[in-house]
């Protein structure tokens, strides 16, 4: 809360300024979710819940006008907790996005600190429903809402509906000392054209000895488009995930120590992950989204079994009760998949129940 005081007095101090924005997102809600692990223990929790539909965040964005058409661009971005008031991760500031960089309308822009990388960026725009836990980064986990520290950005302008995004950290994981660094390399291009939109990354990190006892290579590859028909938006998307988690954001049943995954998977393993979303708008006010992925493993467990097909399936509605403020409510299962650890051996399914109010300002 002292983050978000410090924002919030910062703001205000600078609230006469040009091109200085405050900005958040408050979402909470009630859900209802069972889990039945890979022990078949079944698990039930109710009660409050933060970032249902979006995450609860505030922060603040500028920028100023240089010479020859230039501006100096900043974000500083917090995740919080709506349903308590603390910070979703205590040991960072600004956890979201903290960054400085460069723009020009003719030659893009460049960033640097932490942020989320080009491929993210360009991939998740293929997202059409954004609930907790489920969304579109639940199984494509390079375009997980995952940042990365001491990494430079760089976003081209738009050509002809073509642009382009590389990424480069220079440690993802520690504190640039040469000879323990652990980088991370992402490419993104993307192609707009009224309601068509088309989308392809790749990323791979290099993670040291330090980091890892034995060095692995995570590497994510990415493929998708979406098409607005009016009457319904309709996205689909591949994904081939080797290695292990490329951008660190999965889970960890083997103790490995880096959210890479389960250990069959970090070493060798392959994921394949299918996508297809749809959006119908419901009215002028309110659309009815559904999405669903396939995951397909490909290894074999240490006793000889192979890896099962996972799912995760949404249907939800959103109701805008303004610009700024939405109602919403869904319903999800995820059968072979784990919402924590992704892929378990013998996992269960999950079940949860959502509704709730998302704000933005």
């Amino acid at each position: 809360m002292a983050a978000i005081g410090l924002i919030a007095y910062a703001s205000a101090a600078f609230a006469a300024e040009p091109g200085i924005t405050l900005y958040g997102v408050v979402d909470t809600g009630i859900s209802y979710t069972r889990v039945q692990d890979a022990e078949k223990t079944p698990r039930q929790r109710t009660g409050l819940t933060t970032g249902g539909l979006s995450d609860s965040l505030i922060g603040m964005k500028g920028q100023e006008a240089l010479a020859g058409g230039w501006l100096a661009t900043f974000q500083l971005e917090s995740m919080i907790d709506a349903t308590t008031g603390s910070l979703a991760d205590p040991s960072r500031f600004f956890d979201s996005n903290a960054w400085v960089g460069l723009a020009n309308d003719q030659f893009g822009e460049i960033r640097f600190g932490r942020q989320r990388l080009a491929g993210q960026q360009f991939g998740s725009l293929l997202e059409i429903a954004s609930w907790k836990d489920m969304p579109m980064g639940a199984t494509f986990k390079a375009s997980d809402n995952y940042q990365v520290d001491n990494t430079v950005n760089y976003l081209s302008p738009s050509w002809a509906g073509f642009s382009f995004g590389a990424g480069y950290s220079f440690d993802a994981i520690g504190g640039q000392i040469n000879g323990r660094k652990s980088p991370v390399s992402s490419v993104a291009l993307k192609y707009e054209n009224g309601p068509l939109l088309a989308v392809a990354t790749w990323d791979k990190a290099y993670l040291s000895t330090p980091a890892l006892r034995d060095p692995v290579r995570p590497q994510a590859w990415q493929l998708g488009a979406s098409y607005d028909f009016g009457v319904a938006r309709v996205s689909l998307a591949w994904s081939r995930q080797k290695d292990g988690y490329v951008g660190l954001d999965g889970g960890d049943p083997d103790n490995l120590g880096l959210g890479l995954g389960a250990t069959e998977f970090v070493r060798g393993g392959r994921l394949d992950a299918y996508l297809a979303g749809l959006s119908i708008p419901v009215g002028a006010s309110s659309s009815v989204v559904a999405q669903w992925s396939v995951v397909k493993p490909h290894w074999r467990w240490q006793d000889g079994e192979n890896a099962a097909t996972g799912h995760v399936a949404t249907l939800g509605y959103i109701y805008n009760l303004s610009s700024r403020s939405r109602l919403y409510a869904m319903a999800g299962v995820a059968k072979r998949y784990s919402l924590d650890d992704q892929v378990v051996q013998n996992q269960g399914t999950t079940v949860r129940y959502m509704a709730g109010l998302n704000h933005s300002f």
